[in-house]
């Protein structure tokens, strides 16, 4: 399906294009809330600043999508194939992510408070840099990384302390 006949339906009032191949399709700051493209084929389509809030992108293949500065509040992702995409200052705030894969995704400055599912997401080597992180995961990330190391000196300070 082109652009020009998605968003002809879209603004007709049509909502479910599940399944849909979309593949490669050029859409800029445009409306598209409430959508179901479920099992819809998006790889490596340009999707910047497309409003998906409250979209269906369920088992959706948005592999290698441009999504910048793209809103997918409250949408759900789950199971989603976000491989290599870049949602880079894109609005994920209450969507959920259960098992979609985000690995090689680029989510810098991302908006990914209270999402769900994050947690179940597959993150192999995902760029998270200054992105908005669930409260758990932010806690979560920050254990994972952190290697305690006690200076020698201290260790000899505490030990005559405790000796004393």
């Amino acid at each position: 399906m082109r652009a020009d006949t998605l968003l002809e339906h879209y603004w007709r009032g049509e909502r479910d294009f599940r399944g849909v191949k979309l593949s490669g399709i050029y859409l800029r700051d445009v409306c598209l809330q409430g959508v179901d493209l479920s099992c819809t084929d998006l790889g490596g389509a340009s999707l910047m600043g497309v409003d998906f809030s409250g979209a269906n992108l369920y088992r959706a293949d948005l592999s290698g999508a441009f999504l910048i500065h793209a809103n997918l509040s409250s949408a759900n992702l789950t199971q989603a194939n976000l491989t290599k995409a870049f949602l880079v200052l894109a609005n994920l705030q209450q969507s959920c992510l259960t098992e979609a894969n985000l690995s090689q995704a680029n989510l810098t400055q991302a908006n990914l408070s209270e999402v769900s599912g994050f947690a179940q997401t597959i993150r192999e080597k995902t760029i998270l840099t200054e992105a908005l992180l669930p409260k758990r995961s932010r806690h979560f990330q920050i254990w994972k990384h952190w290697a305690l190391r006690i200076p020698e000196t201290w260790i000899s300070t505490w030990s005559a302390l405790l000796q004393g």
